[in-house]
């Protein structure tokens, strides 16, 4: 049984970074292409799309548009980052507001707005991350973005702290929404806390957490999740793990398939002989009916993803095919 290619969904704990799942999965899976789609920060948690094998090539085609945060946001200071991470750069005094009032403030920053990435983001600026600068003290002025916001659900607030589930379009960033609701509020804040419960069409209900995945790895099943999973220090022994092919099956139950990670795309179902002959470059699937020129599907052998197509205005291209037909 192979996990190659499909996706993973990893409810990442706080304190380790994404590329840190990413050589958990390698080390555990075998596989050597191991992506993730979409970068958590160290202090946040939640879902951590990881891509395995020739799925690292489909990453691009996925539709992540609709993210889903639960941010906790401490009221009364705002550090440099945005985050529990920084340090406290201004304090102001606790908003007064009640909580109908802030839940009708929070309906004011639902819909399409212009947002600046934060100081201390991966937001390129001539070829280096904005976080490059900001640890050098450099003020790098950027340009503002599109971003939408679909919702946002007040759970908690006690003049203190607000916790908010915020619906929104990729690109956003919870650090900056933190900071400009307090300043709303008339007060200052940071993040504490950020959980992703979803991104695209994976959930987080449908992730498995580290200490979850430590469980099928490990023969002791007694062992903390770090000491089983993350790389030991020199001198230290590792945990004894299970056989790759039982840990393999184990986790292919929990994955994504293409088909299923792709399914926003119209799909073109072909013919073992049409197949062979598309991946071998004698022409492209024609595009399923309805599709506007610039629309993309998916072509599949059964269940296996081969490509993706587009109609042109010279009708169906392809864009990228992944594998061999059988």
């Amino acid at each position: 049984m192979s996990l190659s290619p499909s996706f993973l969904v990893i409810d990442k704990p706080p304190g380790i970074t994404s590329h840190d799942v990413v050589d958990v999965l390698r080390a555990v899976t075998g596989v050597r292409k191991v992506g993730h789609t979409g970068t958590l920060d160290p202090f946040a948690t939640g879902v951590l799309p990881m891509a395995l094998g020739p799925a690292t090539r489909m990453i691009q085609f996925l539709d992540e548009s609709v993210k889903v945060y639960d941010a906790t946001i401490q009221l009364g200071a705002a550090t440099d980052t945005g985050d529990p991470t920084g340090e406290v750069v201004q304090e102001r005094s606790l908003p007064t507001a009640s909580r109908d009032e802030v839940e009708a403030l929070l309906q004011t920053f639902v819909g399409d707005r212009m947002q600046v990435p934060p100081a201390f983001s991966a937001v390129k600026h001539k070829g280096k991350p904005l976080y490059h600068y900001a640890r050098q003290g450099i003020d790098v002025q950027v340009e503002a973005r599109p971003i939408t916001i679909s919702a946002m659900e007040l759970l908690s607030y006690d003049k203190s702290q607000l916790r908010v589930v915020i619906t929104c379009s990729r690109g956003t960033y919870a650090r900056v929404l933190a900071h400009e609701i307090a300043e709303a509020l008339g007060s200052a804040g940071h993040l504490t806390a950020l959980c992703r419960r979803r991104s695209g069409p994976f959930f987080l209900d449908d992730a498995i957490s580290m200490a979850s995945l430590a469980q099928i790895v490990s023969a002791d099943p007694g062992a903390p999740w770090d000491a089983v999973l993350l790389k030991r220090k020199k001198g230290e022994d590792r945990v004894p793990w299970n056989p790759r092919s039982q840990v393999v099956e184990a986790l292919a139950a929990r994955a994504f398939s293409p088909m299923r990670a792709l399914a926003h795309l119209p799909l073109c179902d072909l013919r073992p002989v049409d197949a062979d002959r598309v991946l071998k470059g004698a022409g492209p699937p024609a595009a399923p009916d309805g599709l506007a020129v610039g629309d993309r599907y998916l072509f599949a052998l059964g269940d296996q993803v081969l490509g993706i197509g587009e109609r042109g205005p010279a009708g169906p291209q392809v864009v990228r095919t992944f594998r061999k037909a059988r």
